[in-house]
């Protein structure tokens, strides 16, 4: 006989009827499966700090992009052939925060329920993807960043499996079940439990990271410098310093790649390919086309204005000031 695992989450509140601002501030009351990524640091769009600033309500107010909407709007299609494959099964959706009722910053916002006459209730995950991202599902797989997803809601929940239904490129279906990891779980609830209670609760803002998430972020908490100067701390220097080494062993790296590409190069010759035991080194021919910028702004001048674009950004650099006694 299966082994059935109870359904065990309390609802915090009912989230049809909600503002999305009102939604928004119940989010910031806990750790919700789409938080998981990011406070793991295997998140493309989030990063520690990002999460720890939207609990606190200060993180930059995010842009509804085109792809969120569409994943919005195709999300009933998509529950709908997910049902229409499974048809022994009843699919339900409640629209609600659930928590888990030991710890109650735990939070899951589900997207589906699944109810399985001999397996009990899972959970079901509906994603969209663009054609750009089909290798992260190819082969069965699933991209980590959703995966953590679904097992925080396992564990919110007390449940033991569950299901994504993805749509990739706007015409490619493709289901992944999804059975509970116990170890998993038990690390993503140390490390959640961690950043609620050691920065969270007592305001204690992560340090900053070295991914592209973070970066966008601190492009959009600082857009633009004032004409002003501020004191860094003195044991920074020895960040400086590491900057500037990095930097060296960086160009030292790079020349050495270089080296060697120019090596292969005079190898190949006038040859496209060239094998070499298990690898294969290409030197291929490859056309770019673009736009002469100088030649249309002297044939069509008023053209070219008007397809100038400007972008705003902050310029980052460190140099040693040399600093001269009696001056």
């Amino acid at each position: 006989m299966v082994s059935v695992m109870k359904f065990h989450a309390d609802i915090v509140v009912e989230t049809k009827k909600l503002t999305h601002e009102e939604w928004l501030i119940h989010r910031r009351n806990g750790i919700g499966g789409s938080d998981l990524a990011a406070i793991c640091g295997i998140s493309k769009w989030r990063s520690p700090i990002h999460v720890y600033l939207e609990k606190l309500g200060e993180a930059p107010e995010e842009q509804f992009s085109e792809a969120a909407e569409w994943g919005t709007r195709l999300e009933p299609l998509i529950a709908s052939k997910f049902a229409d494959e499974h048809s022994e099964w009843a699919i339900t959706e409640n629209k609600v925060i659930y928590c888990h009722p030991d710890h109650r910053w735990a939070t899951g916002n589900l997207d589906r329920m699944i109810i399985c006459p001999d397996r009990g209730r899972g959970i079901l995950e509906i994603k969209t993807a663009s054609e750009f991202l089909r290798q992260d599902w190819d082969n069965g797989n699933i991209p980590d960043y959703y995966y953590v997803q679904l097992q925080w809601y396992m564990f919110v929940t007390g449940l033991d499996w569950g299901y994504f239904a993805t749509l990739i490129g706007g015409n490619k279906y493709r289901e992944y079940e999804v059975i509970r990891d116990e170890e998993l779980i038990n690390q993503l609830l140390r490390l959640a439990s961690d950043f609620w209670h050691h920065n969270v609760v007592v305001g204690k803002r992560p340090p900053v990271d070295s991914s592209e998430a973070c970066a966008r972020l601190l492009d959009r908490l600082y857009p633009h410098a004032q004409s002003s100067s501020t004191i860094i701390p003195i044991e920074e220097i020895a960040q400086i310093e590491s900057y500037f080494e990095s930097k060296h062993q960086l160009k030292m790296l790079e020349e050495t790649i270089s080296e060697i590409k120019n090596q292969l190069k005079s190898i190949l010759g006038n040859h496209e390919i060239g094998i070499a035991g298990d690898y294969k080194v290409k030197w291929e021919n490859r056309s770019r086309s673009g736009v002469d910028s100088k030649k249309l702004k002297e044939l069509h001048p008023l053209v070219y204005e008007d397809c100038i674009k400007q972008t705003n950004f902050r310029q980052f650099s460190i140099k040693k000031e040399v600093v001269h006694n009696g001056q």
